[in-house]
């Protein structure tokens, strides 16, 4: 049984929008060096629904960490 277009495609487009957005927060981000940012880069699209909820939930989080860390 499958679910309606109506749940499938509001899942699809949450999905984009967190993608998108994931991308976005890492290009912007100016904590970690190019190495990581790329490795960040390739790790959300790769990873389809995690990648993005990786991102948010650990390296926006360590990139915040660091950069307090670095303001003391």
């Amino acid at each position: 049984m499958q679910p309606p277009f109506g749940i499938l495609g509001f899942l699809l487009i949450v999905n984009g929008i967190l993608f998108i957005s994931a991308l976005i927060s890492i290009a912007r981000n100016r904590t970690y060096t190019s190495a990581r940012t790329v490795v960040w880069a390739l790790i959300v699209p790769a990873v389809p629904v995690l990648g993005p909820v990786l991102w948010f939930a650990i390296g926006r989080r360590a990139a915040r960490d660091n950069l307090r860390l670095a303001d003391r």
